[in-house]
């Protein structure tokens, strides 16, 4: 509060008598005077003549121009008393060759050459300031520029698998991607999203997610960016898992059952067995693994042979009174499917003895058969999702199988898949699908086909999400 302190009537007082007006400070509530001469007067009331803050004006009011050009601007200043004027640049443009001429007591003006990019969205501001107070006027450069792409990384793996970019450009570019030099074409599953948008900034910051993507999705993925005045492109490798048809035989896997066994146990999703995981075995470890692997497979057949025998005895006549050639599929449809299972590596007659073989080595029962042949998967209809479990002999998967029911137009399904396509592997596959295909019972896991197309072999299972029934009982 001031008291006994009477002030000069002068321009000076402007500010003083703009505040006590617009009651700042608590100074409406104040009786504020001034000495005009000898007589004191009100300031809120007195008029002070000539004496107005600077009024400021920017030409030309708005400023679009592309990178490189270069821009002129006039600041017109309108004040008495005269005021003093300066051009205020934003500090990006603190190395840039800038050049401010005041050309009167009224006018300054500001040049930059070859404007960048970065001066896009920033304020030139025109500042003037005289006795009575400040005042200023600013003008936002628009600067249009093609894109850039400022960083573009390897894919990281969050909810779901994120491949991180940053683009700018003015006006903002398209985002589009390529994988392994086709166009990607996004869904649900794989699609771009911009996570964070600066305000006042032509940078855009995102992601391409991958929805749980497996070793098809691995590959080159080349982001391309465009706008009216260019385009740019930037490359990274994605890697999410390995190809699990790209097997080594010669390092030894801890296996989940022989090819040719009836009884395939599917592990749980979430759950793996503990003798499929273990660290790095050694040379030592490795031989001795060998060893003990021979020695089981050979006492394994043994025990087979002698069960082979021994059933071939007890069985030839079934107790059900059924005969062997209703229960199997006919005999020449069979050897077709053997014939067709071979792909060309043996001959029809081959075949059809092995069939012989083969229907004199298990006792039937009508519960578990039924009259069917071997059912043929497309490979591109098998779409894996992830790995279940690994063993010596192959992997198991969680597949997306389409086409497989009238019913559905795709369904779960476990896939078993074979390392190494030997002839003898080729044929333990082919008795196995065989008997699986007949082997059809509620209690029993459902085998619906195979798929021959190349490498590796598959088999397709029904899939059960809660495992085999020993496990989940206890």
């Amino acid at each position: 509060i001031l008291v006994g302190n009477l002030f000069n009537c002068s321009c000076g007082l402007r500010w003083l008598q703009l505040w006590q007006n617009g009651s700042r400070a608590e100074l409406g509530n104040q009786s504020l005077s001034c000495w005009e001469g000898s007589v004191p007067v009100s300031l809120g009331s007195h008029i002070l003549s000539t004496c107005d803050p600077p009024t400021v004006r920017i030409e030309p009011p708005e400023v679009v121009l592309r990178q490189g050009d270069s821009v002129n601007l006039t600041c017109h200043v309108s004040a008495e008393p005269a005021a003093t004027m300066k051009w205020v640049v934003p500090e990006v443009a603190a190395e840039l060759f800038i050049c401010s001429l005041q050309v009167s007591d009224w006018e300054i003006l500001l040049e930059i050459s070859n404007v960048p990019s970065n001066l896009n969205y920033k304020d030139l501001t025109c500042r003037a300031e005289n006795t009575v107070g400040p005042a200023e006027d600013s003008v936002t450069l628009n600067v249009t520029f093609p894109p850039v792409i400022r960083t573009l990384q390897e894919a990281i793996s969050q909810h779901s698998w994120c491949i991180p970019f940053s683009v700018e450009g003015n006006p903002f570019p398209s985002i589009h991607w390529l994988f392994n030099g086709s166009a990607l074409n996004e869904s649900r599953y794989i699609h771009t999203e911009v996570l964070e948008y600066e305000h006042n900034s032509s940078t855009l910051h995102g992601c391409l997610w991958l929805n749980r993507p497996t070793h098809v999705n691995n590959g080159n993925y080349t982001l391309l960016v465009r706008n009216p005045l260019g385009w740019a492109a930037r490359s990274v490798q994605g890697r999410f898992m390995d190809n699990p048809f790209s097997f080594r035989p010669e390092e030894p896997i801890p296996g989940w059952g022989t090819p040719h066994s009836l009884c395939t146990l599917l592990p749980a999703p979430g759950t793996r067995n503990s003798s499929l995981e273990g660290p790095v075995e050694t040379k030592d470890e490795h031989t001795f693994g060998v060893s003990v692997a021979v020695a089981l497979a050979v006492f394994a057949c043994l025990s087979l042979s002698v069960m082979l025998i021994l059933l071939n005895k007890c069985g030839r006549r079934s107790k059900f009174g059924i005969n062997r050639s209703a229960v199997l599929a006919q005999e020449d449809d069979l050897a077709m499917s053997l014939h067709f299972m071979n792909l060309g590596s043996s001959p029809l007659s081959s075949a059809e003895s092995k069939l012989e073989v083969l229907k004199s080595n298990f006792i039937e029962n009508p519960q578990y058969f039924c009259n069917t042949c071997v059912h043929h998967v497309q490979r591109r209809d098998i779409v894996l999702k992830w790995e279940l479990g690994e063993g010596a002999f192959g992997k198991v998967f969680l597949a997306e199988c389409y086409n497989l029911l009238p019913e559905q137009e795709k369904m779960l399904v476990a896939v078993k898949a074979l390392k190494e396509v030997t002839e003898s592997a080729r044929l333990d596959f082919q008795r196995e699908a065989e008997l699986l295909t007949v082997l059809q019972h509620e209690h029993i896991v459902k085998f619906y086909g195979v798929c021959t197309e190349g490498e590796p072999l598959i088999m397709v299972f029904e899939y059960m999400k809660h495992g085999d029934l020993n496990r989940f009982l206890r």
